[in-house]
This record gives C-alpha cells, structure tokens and sequence, in this order.
C-alpha cells in the first residue's frame, strides 16, 4: 500500500507540471516512464511445491553418569519434501523422503546407529495452514522410531504461520500440546510459541518474508526401555528463524533447542539429568 500511495503521488505531481514548449529544431521533451515498482503480495501460506533440503545437524548429550561421556554429533539429512494440492479440509498432502544421512568427518556414529537405514524411509501426513503437519506416519515406523531423535519430527519441519497467513510485521502467540513417542516412552510437550514477521528480505536472490520464534516447553512422560520402566520431565527453550518465499515455499532456516530433562528409574532408585542441545540448519538444494 505504501508503495501504490508513492506511486500516485508522483503521477499527480506529475500532471501538475506542464511540459516545457518544444524547442525548435530540437526533439520534443518527453517524460520517462516511471520504474516498475514492486507489489506487495497478500497474505503468504505455505503452497504446493517440491523441494529437495540438506539439514545439518548437531547434537549434543550430556548425562551426569558416572562414567559417561558427553555425545558430540554432527551430521547432514538430504531429503526431498512434497507438498501437494489441493488442500482439504485437513490441509495439504506433504511427504518427506530421507535420501541419505551422512555423518561429518571425525564425528563417531555408535554402533547402535544405522544412519544407512535411513535411506529411503518415507514421512506422510497433512500439513496445515498453520505450518503443522499433522497425522505423521513413517512408512517403516521400527527404523523411524530408532532413529528418531537423529532425524527430528516431521510435524515441526516447517515454520508456524498464522491461520490466515504471513503478512510484514505481524506478530502473534501459539500455545500448542502434542504427543510424541519416542525411545519407549509416551511424552506429552506443551510449548509457548512466540513469532513475529520482521519483513522482507532475500534469500538464495528469492524475496521472501522472515519468521522469527521464540519458545519455551514442558515435558513429562512414562515409558519402558529394556525391560525397565521409567519416567522423566523436563524443560527446554528454542529459538528458531525461517523464510517463505512469495510462492509459499520453505527456503529453509536455522533452530536451536536447549533441552534439560530428568529421567527417572524406580526399579533403580535413581534420577538421571540429562541436557541435550540440538543446532540444525535447512538450506535448499538445487
């Protein structure tokens, strides 16, 4: 709107100035045709698309038992992401495809951990005008779950978007509970989402609006790993920028989640704490 007010302003001025009486002999004045002035879009969603990412990851556990050591690892997810339209009344159909894991040089996979498993599974589930992708299923969910926490969560793949789309210099408040299940256990997390649109910036030579968030999250969930039963709770605080392009696609992003949890053994009569931080970044591929 500000640039159409501009743009009309000068065009009155304009008109208002009578154009010089022409020279004779010489070239008839002539006024330039204005610069093409850029139109601001409507309100971005999230749109039909398909896209091939890298997500480099890092991850970092700290458990405070006697002889265990701090895991240091560093790694790259490339997968290819599907949306696909039209939309229903429980969104988009979108689809996640891992082609290849692979680890960073001198990072030490554990011998527990087949990245090369990983290899073609297969995310489905809806995604939402609010960014969620909900009903995720993996297509082999024996080598999702071992290998979950490596991999990340499809359902916060994207960014939060308000219902009604991303506009310069909006700002808003989520409140969101989900389940997750995850290394045997049943966990329920609730997060405080708070997200704000700075503006328009480029990205990759693309115009795209940048989403800020800030969060923070409670856990608690009960379990059984190895025969034993356990329960844990916890906290933790994220921070996260993305940028959607005019066309609603996801050009990626950079977060950062500091977790600390509890991790009860009543067979045991112990508590574990245990601080995990995850830094990933999403660059698009060409």
């Amino acid at each position: 709107m500000r640039h159409r007010l501009i743009l009309v302003t000068s065009v009155v001025a304009a008109a208002a100035c009578p154009l010089p009486p022409p020279i004779p002999g010489g070239p008839t004045p002539t006024i330039p045709p204005p610069a093409p002035q850029p139109v601001a879009p409507g309100p971005v969603q999230l749109r039909p698309s398909s896209v091939r990412y890298v997500v480099h990851r890092k991850l970092r556990i700290e458990q405070e038992l006697a002889g265990q050591a701090p895991t240091h690892m560093s790694y790259r997810v490339f997968v290819t992401a599907v949306i696909g339209g039209p939309a229903d009344s429980t969104g988009y159909a979108v689809a996640h495809t891992v082609d290849s894991v692979v680890a960073d040089s001198g990072t030490f996979v554990p011998p527990t951990v087949n990245f090369a498993a990983a290899r073609g599974l297969r995310f489905s589930g809806r995604l939402t005008a609010t960014g969620i992708v909900r009903n995720a299923v993996a297509a082999d969910s024996v080598t999702a779950q071992s290998l979950g926490q490596f991999l990340g969560n499809l359902r916060d793949f994207y960014p939060r978007l308000p219902a009604t789309g991303l506009e310069p210099q909006a700002a808003w408040t989520d409140t969101v509970t989900t389940s997750d299940r995850a290394a045997g256990g049943d966990v329920q997390v609730r997060s405080i989402v708070a997200s704000s649109v700075p503006g328009w910036e480029s990205r990759g030579g693309t115009q795209c609006l940048r989403v800020e968030a800030q969060s923070t999250f409670t856990l608690q969930g009960v379990g059984e790993q190895g025969g034993q039963p356990f329960e844990l709770t916890g906290t933790g605080m994220r921070r996260a920028v993305a940028f959607v392009s005019a066309d609603g696609r996801y050009l990626g992003g950079e977060t950062r989640d500091s977790t600390n949890v509890s991790v009860s053994l009543p067979v045991q009569g112990m508590t574990i704490p245990i601080r995990q931080v995850v830094q990933a970044t999403v660059t698009v591929l060409p």
